[in-house]
């Protein structure tokens, strides 16, 4: 049934967008089929979800200290290398505000270099994956929310999706202009808690990281008003997810802030 939810996906991706897809993306390694991003998407759900809390049931947490701060720090660096290099590369914003889709200017930085930076980008998103998948092995099952699995599936398969039609079309510029630092600054948080638990008088940020998230996504829909404002040419698809995909996770990522820093807040006494 996955093969032909997956294949009936690949036929209306090649068919319908067939005019939108960059042609020399298909050439790197695992994206030539959307097979691939489908594949590993359900792989994850199912391991995440189903299979890895069954096989760590009657089994001890693994430590992986060290491999937890490697993992951290080598995506903590990432992101502030794809930061810098966004920023650089876009003309410093010049180019996210460029929105007419037929403007020759989309291309001018997307040359065969940069087109392999975007794609080892893109499988930074999937390596984001095994956060989730070291949650399971160490069974921390009660931080795998909704909020958190959603999240991890949505970015790398959309990452996927737009890294074939355009590598570097300015949603997903402007997604890496502002993710990649909030990301570089989270993952430094999470290698540093991994060394043990005498760091954490020093982790007293960690609220923050989630404000800055939801401050990213209100950044993002300001954004997005102004995609859609000013845009011209853009197929009707990328204005709804751009609008979708912000007002869900500023949605979400609000609540979550809510449910684990307001509410469950020490009360204070009265008369104190």
């Amino acid at each position: 049934m996955m093969m032909n939810v997956s294949n009936s996906i690949n036929r209306w991706f090649e068919t319908i967008l067939e005019e939108y897809i960059d042609k020399r993306t298909a050439n790197y390694p695992l994206m030539s089929s959307f097979n691939v991003p489908i594949t590993i998407l359900f792989t994850y759900l199912f391991f995440v979800l189903y299979a890895g809390p069954r096989l760590m049931q009657n089994r001890k947490p693994f430590s992986l200290k060290w491999i937890l701060i490697t993992y951290n720090l080598i995506l903590s660096l990432v992101n502030l290398f794809f930061f810098f290099k966004i920023l650089i590369e876009s003309n410093y914003c010049r180019y996210l505000l460029n929105v007419d889709y037929h403007s020759s200017n989309r291309f001018e930085f997307v040359n065969a270099k940069n087109l392999t930076y975007w794609w080892i980008y893109l499988w930074s998103k999937y390596l984001d994956m095994f956060d989730t998948i070291f949650f399971v092995l160490r069974k921390k099952q009660s931080q795998i929310t909704g909020l958190h699995v959603y999240h991890h599936a949505s970015v790398a398969t959309m990452g996927w999706f737009y890294f074939r039609l355009r590598p570097f079309n300015i949603i997903s510029g402007a997604f890496g202009l502002i993710n990649a630092p909030i990301h570089t600054i989270m993952y430094a948080y999470y290698g540093l808690a991994a060394i043990g638990p005498h760091m954490q008088k020093y982790l007293w940020w960690k609220r923050y990281i989630t404000q800055i998230q939801i401050f990213q996504f209100i950044l993002l829909f300001i954004y997005a008003i102004y995609f859609v404002t000013y845009q011209n040419g853009y197929p009707s698809f990328y204005v709804y997810d751009l609008f979708f995909q912000t007002t869900l996770y500023l949605i979400l990522f609000t609540r979550f802030y809510i449910r684990s820093y307001v509410k469950n807040q020490p009360k204070s006494v009265k008369n104190e």
